[in-house]
């Protein structure tokens, strides 16, 4: 006799194909929409160019997004995990001085955002576009320096100092890096070792 499957065996099955079909119009959208924005720039790309680049529609897009600056805002999203792992990095210095503060903020700090530049400058207008946008922005930034645990940033002053720090880092990337605003690469450098290594500093004396 052929066994019987019960009717909820095959369901989770299907409803796990379904996930990954949405995940991987999902991703299809953002990568599609960063090709664009890098292509257009984020007000000369529309809703339109993204479906066409994505080979979908506009009703699979709005499925997955608001509109615009929403998915302006998840492809920023994507950067978040790599972000937070290399502020994640603070705490596996071997020491704190001014020369590994340095050296991370050349290697690593700046290359990020460097690479990162088309989602940087898509939720740059995103945010100035959409009130909602900018308040996750800020929740990002929050949650990033959380992740990191950096010592210190377990109260609400050491938390908001970091997260002050970083939002200041991230400004600066934006105008330099992204935006083009012309600095002597070695003296900026020099300027942001000592302000890391001294608010790092009192954020590890402020810990609980």
């Amino acid at each position: 006799m052929a066994k019987v499957r019960s009717p909820t065996t095959a369901v989770p099955v299907r409803n796990a194909f379904r996930e990954q079909q949405w995940q991987e119009a999902h991703e299809r959208y953002l990568v599609c929409a960063r090709t664009v924005f890098e292509r257009l720039g984020y007000h000369g790309a529309t809703v339109a160019d993204i479906v066409v680049a994505a080979n979908g529609s506009r009703a699979t897009f709005y499925a997955h997004f608001r509109d615009k600056a929403d998915i302006a805002a998840c492809l920023f999203e994507r950067t978040l995990p790599s972000g937070t792992a290399m502020y994640h990095r603070v705490v596996e210095f071997p020491e704190l001085n001014r020369e590994i503060v340095r050296a991370w903020l050349d290697e690593q700090v700046l290359g990020f955002w460097s690479r990162h530049r088309v989602e940087v400058e898509a939720v740059n207008h995103a945010m100035a576009a959409d009130p909602a946008v900018a308040a996750r922005h800020y929740q990002w930034i929050v949650d990033a320096v959380r992740l990191a645990g950096w010592p210190g940033t377990g109260v609400p002053t050491g938390l908001t100092r970091a997260s002050l720090l970083v939002l200041q880092l991230e400004r600066l990337c934006y105008h330099w890096l992204v935006r083009g605003v012309e600095h002597d690469r070695d003296q900026l450098l020099d300027i942001l070792a000592d302000l890391w290594f001294r608010e790092l500093t009192v954020l590890g004396e402020d810990r609980p």
